[in-house]
Parts: C-alpha cells; sequence; structure tokens
C-alpha cells in the first residue's frame, strides 16, 4: 500500500535506523532468552504434574473455522493515502475469516480466485466514518512534522455528501479510504472490518503458549528498563507487529530530528512525504525484527531442547527451591506491597468495577435477547422440516451484535479519569476483549444447538420441532451461565491490568535494590530456570488479585 520507496531516505540514514533496531532488539532478546527458560520450566512441569485451568463453561466452542467464510463482499470506491486528490477507483472487496481486507479489481477477477490487488493486514487499526475525525487522526499522527504548517485546500480524501465512506488508518503504513453508495451497505462493511481488527489484535494472544508467555514477559522488562509499566494494552496484533511499533517509536524520534527541516511545502504535501517515508521505515524495522525473532526463537528452541534432561531429571528439586525462594521474598516485600495496594488501588476498585459492569453487562445482556429474538424469529416458519431448521440455524451465524458492541466501546470516555490516575495510554484491548468474548458467547449458544438438531435429524417433524424447543431453553440457560462466567474472569483481568503496572512502579525499586540478595539461594545448575524478578512479579500479582476478590 502506498509508496514503495522515499527520497528523503538516504542509505546513511537506512543504515542507521538498521542500527537503531538493532540495538534495541538486543536490548530486548536479553530480555526474551531469560523468560524463554523460565517459562520452558512451567511448560515441563505443567505436563508432568497437569493443572485444570478451564473456565468451566457449559456451551461447546466451535472448532476453529479454515478461514474461507466470508464476513462481506461488495463493490466499493476505493483510494490509499498517497492518491490524495485522485478519483477513487471503483474495486471489489472481500472480508473473511481469516481476517484480511482483500481488495480485488473487480468481483469477476475474485471469481476466477485470482491473488488479490491489496492485501491489508488490520491489526491496530482504528476506523473512522467522517472525513474530518481521519483528518484530525491523521493530522495528530504527523504533528512533529507539520511545525504549525497551516492549513491548505487538499482534503484527505474525494468523498461528496451522497456517499458514506470508512477511513481505515494503520500504525505506520498510512491510510485507505472505502466509499459506498449505501449507509446500510457501508455499516455491513463496517462491522466486518471491525470484527477484523479485533481478530487480528487478540487471536495470536489466544491459548497463551509458553513462547507467548515468554514474549508477553520480555516486552514487559523491556519496556519497564524505558520508565513504561504498562503492557498488556500494547499487546496487539503478532509478536513481530508490538516489538516493531515500540521500536518504531525511538526509531522515528530520531527520524524526525533529522527530517524536519527537509521535509517542505504545504500541510498535505508535508502529510504525504511523511507518510511516505514512516511506511518505509516500518516496512524496514518489521522486516528486519521478523527475521531477528524468528532466529532468537529457534536459538531459544535448541537451547530448552537441550535443558530438558536437566529439568525432567531435577524438577522436584527445582521447583522446591522455586518454592523456598517464594517465601523469602514474600517475606521481604508482602507488607510494603500490600500498604502500596491499599493505598494506590484498592480506593479506586469500586469505581472502575462500576464503570466495567455498566457497558459490559448491558452489552451481553444485550447480546443475549438479541439471540433471543432473531432465533424465535427463524424458528417460528420452520414447522419442524429439517431444511428449515438448517437454514434457521446457518442464518444465526451471522446475527449482528453491532448495538451491543457499542455498548462497551462507550467505556472509553467512562474510564478517563482512571486512564490518567493509572497512566493508561488507552483501553482499546479491554473493549476488544469484551467485544470477542461477547462474539464467542453467541457463536458458540448457535453450535451447541446445531449439535442438538445434527443429533434428531431422524426425528418426526413434530417431535423435532420440540425437541429443538426444548434444546433452545437449555442452551439460554447454558448462555446465561456462561456469560456470568465471562463477566466475572473479565472484570477480575481488567481490574488485574489497569492497576497492576501502578503497583509494580512503586516496588520497583524496592525490588531492584533488597531481592539481589537472594540469588545466592539459587543453585547454579538452577539458575536459568529460577528468576528473582518473575518472583516479586507473581508475588505482586497474587496480592493484588486477593485485593480484587475481597
Amino acid at each position: 500500500m502506498g509508496a514503495s520507496s522515499s527520497g528523503l531516505l538516504d542509505e546513511a540514514k537506512i543504515n542507521h535506523i538498521k542500527g537503531l533496531v538493532e540495538s534495541e532488539f538486543q536490548s530486548f532478546s536479553g530480555f526474551y532468552r531469560q523468560q524463554y527458560s523460565v517459562t520452558y520450566l512451567g511448560h515441563i512441569h505443567q505436563e508432568v504434574e497437569p493443572k485444570k485451568e478451564e473456565r468451566g463453561f457449559l456451551l461447546t466452542h466451535r472448532p476453529k473455522n479454515d478461514g474461507d467464510e466470508v464476513l462481506y463482499q461488495g463493490c466499493i470506491k476505493f483510494s490509499c493515502w498517497d492518491e490524495l486528490g485522485k478519483k477513487c477507483r471503483e474495486r471489489y472487496a472481500v472480508l473473511k475469516k481469516d481476517y484480511k481486507v482483500e481488495i480485488h479489481d473487480s468481483a469477476e477477477t475474485f471469481r476466477r480466485g485470482s491473488a488479490p490487488k491489496l492485501v491489508l493486514q488490520p491489526a491496530g487499526g482504528v476506523v473512522f466514518t467522517s472525513e474530518e475525525e481521519s483528518r484530525a487522526h491523521l493530522e495528530k499522527t504527523c504533528s512533529g512534522i507539520l511545525n504549525g504548517v497551516k492549513e491548505d485546500s487538499s482534503s484527505s480524501a474525494p468523498s461528496s455528501p451522497d456517499v458514506f465512506a470508512v477511513y481505515l488508518h494503520l500504525p505506520y503504513t498510512g491510510h485507505t479510504c472505502f466509499l459506498f453508495q449505501q449507509e446500510d451497505e457501508r455499516d455491513h462493511f463496517l462491522s466486518g472490518l471491525k470484527a477484523c481488527i479485533r481478530h487480528r489484535n487478540l487471536d495470536p494472544w489466544h491459548g497463551s503458549s509458553h513462547e507467548n508467555q515468554a514474549y508477553a514477559r520480555a516486552i514487559r522488562l523491556y519496556q519497564q528498563e524505558k520508565g513504561c509499566y504498562e503492557s498488556w494494552e500494547k499487546l496487539l496484533g503478532t509478536e513481530e507487529q508490538v516489538l516493531a511499533r515500540q521500536v518504531m517509536e525511538d526509531v522515528l524520534s530520531w527520524l524526525q530530528n533529522q527530517l524536519l527541516s527537509k521535509v517542505k511545502g504545504k500541510k498535505t504535501e508535508r502529510i504525504r512525504q511523511w507518510q511516505a517515508t514512516v511506511q518505509v521505515t516500518y516496512t524496514l524495522v518489521l522486516e528486519q525484527l521478523t527475521a531477528s525473532l524468528e532466529a532468537l526463537r529457534e536459538e531459544c528452541r535448541q537451547t530448552a531442547s537441550a535443558s530438558q534432561a536437566l529439568i525432567r531429571s531435577n524438577l522436584d528439586q527445582i521447583m522446591s527451591s522455586h518454592d523456598f525462594l517464594e517465601q523469602k521474598v514474600r517475606a521481604c516485600i508482602c507488607e510494603e506491597a500490600e500498604k502500596v495496594c491499599s493505598e494506590s488501588v484498592v480506593p479506586y476498585i469500586s469505581s472502575i468495577l462500576e464503570a466495567l459492569t455498566e457497558h459490559i453487562g448491558p452489552g451481553i445482556l444485550g447480546m443475549q435477547d438479541t439471540l433471543r429474538t432473531q432465533m424465535n424469529s427463524a424458528f417460528s416458519l420452520t414447522n419442524g422440516q429439517v431444511e428449515d431448521i438448517k437454514k434457521a440455524l446457518t442464518s444465526l451465524r451471522s446475527v449482528s451484535l453491532d448495538e451491543n458492541y457499542r455498548m462497551v466501546e462507550n467505556l472509553s470516555n467512562k474510564l478517563e479519569n482512571v486512564k490518567e490516575r493509572f497512566g493508561l495510554s488507552s483501553v482499546e484491548k479491554l473493549i476488544h476483549f469484551a467485544n470477542l468474548e461477547m462474539e464467542q458467547l453467541l457463536d458458540s449458544a448457535v453450535y451447541t444447538l446445531e449439535q442438538f438438531f445434527q443429533s434428531s435429524t431422524k426425528l418426526q417433524p413434530s417431535q423435532l420441532l420440540d425437541k429443538m424447543e426444548r434444546a433452545k431453553e437449555r442452551v439460554f440457560k447454558q448462555l446465561e451461565y456462561d456469560s456470568r462466567v465471562v463477566q466475572r474472569q473479565l472484570y477480575q483481568e481488567a481490574l488485574l491490568e489497569i492497576t497492576l503496572p501502578s503497583v509494580i512502579s512503586r516496588m520497583d525499586q524496592k525490588c531492584k535494590s533488597e531481592l539481589q540478595q537472594f540469588e545466592q539461594y539459587i543453585f547454579s545448575d538452577y539458575s536459568s530456570f529460577i528468576l528473582i524478578h518473575n518472583i516479586c512479579d507473581d508475588i505482586l500479582r497474587n496480592i493484588l488479585h486477593k485485593e480484587i476478590l475481597t
């Protein structure tokens, strides 16, 4: 998408950028190597002594889809950020359940199976439906390079009052404009696009393998070294994308100082030059980090594999050593940590919880009501006929929850004071997380009902209709139960992740200065698997979790 190169980046600047990326990656890789060994130990321990971590759901989750199911397809008018002032082109947009945005030349080329002309990866994307909001967001991201330059007559996209627009802004890769003749068509596309953003943001973290855990710990420590204690909200997209966005903050700070006097022209031209430069820079950074991360993972896998025999033969001793150190560290920090929690977190838990329940609770209840209404309507005309019931069940897979999603999206404004107090840059991940859970609940309810139907297809119509009515009521009872489980766990995790960075930042100096004395208790052969810092973090998390539960 956009420019393939930028004249503002000469060889010397490119080499300097590569050096900055390598320096940042070396800093991150040290944390990753440490954390990989620790999480690999946890992986082996879980394998040897399994601990159930199931959430106790009653509904059956649908197996993972193959990604070919279409969320949206249709003719659009389309333009990229580097085509300002040009006429939008007729294109064919396709959104599938692989959650990418495909742009085809036409419906015909799509049906023939031709490769898309353009594929957008929407992780981290921000969506607007008005040109004014899109322009304001664009100027905010380019504010450092604009340096007070006045407005000119150009607009961000060639829209007009009789069309309906969607503007998709992606991190460091510019923005695109989609135009529609009908509002309902725009809304259909927008619904699918938001689903793509949610899934691309969060799906890479679903399941949490020991490698995911190592990465999440490492990125948090990497940021803490820079004085930033927030990490949960930044884990959007793949590991490569997350790290690239962090590194780009430092790279762009340097690049802006280098190019401030070289970016010329009116506001729109400056934005175009800067976006072209940023896109090329991001491509360089992402490519370099992707290769480096893969090499680092492979190195860590080999190191872990070589240590497997040591871990398995000494697992009891390693875990005993860990437990002994945990008692020592807890005795050292517990009193002060509890004081920090009681003074800086506990007074605000009730107000945060109130905001969460005010928006997430009604959203989930609305989802249940929407499904019940749609289900009753779909089944009212089936008369117990197998094919009609099949069609009714299929229609339930595409029930729109947009109104319920919007209830949750309003949470951002409600938490403004909380964001300021606890240093949160955003609650976007929390919103995506809540909406994704809502989507999963509905899909599991529909899938569970489908399973009841599959086991009953040979019944007579009257018997089938009666059984499906009873199955519906059973599914709704299960849905209500699962919804309560989801809400409880979502509220607990949100409270923990919102407040934990504040606790860690207040305890960080004590942990660094006083806990080194405990290193002497770690047998040298086990030093890769037991980290005092991790033990301290886990204790702080558990103390805070208890406060949240009380």
